[in-house]
């Protein structure tokens, strides 16, 4: 199935926001993410736009109760995208 290029382009952003925030805390942080991404789920992190719920449990598990404030700053960077259903979704998910 190929994705209408609109829904393209919110992927492209909200993964965009993660990987920005990710990396503002630090490159090796980044990495860890990434590492048990793949080793938990066999996924990518532009995966996680269709099953934030990995990213939501990886984030937990790496940060603890600290996890909520960096959904808090992927939550502000998407914003402006949280109108669109998906996003929306992907906000929520991470955010419990």
């Amino acid at each position: 199935m190929h994705l209408p290029k609109d829904a393209d382009l919110l992927k492209e952003l909200t993964v965009s926001a993660v990987v920005e925030t990710l990396l503002d805390i630090g490159k090796p942080i980044y990495e860890i993410v990434l590492d048990k991404l793949k080793k938990e789920y066999n996924c990518y992190l532009d995966d996680c736009y269709w099953h934030p719920e990995y990213l939501n449990s990886i984030l937990k598990e790496v940060f603890g109760n600290a996890h909520s404030v960096i959904v808090g700053e992927i939550r502000k960077r998407l914003e402006e995208l949280a109108y669109k259903e998906q996003t929306r979704i992907f906000i929520e998910v991470i955010c419990q």
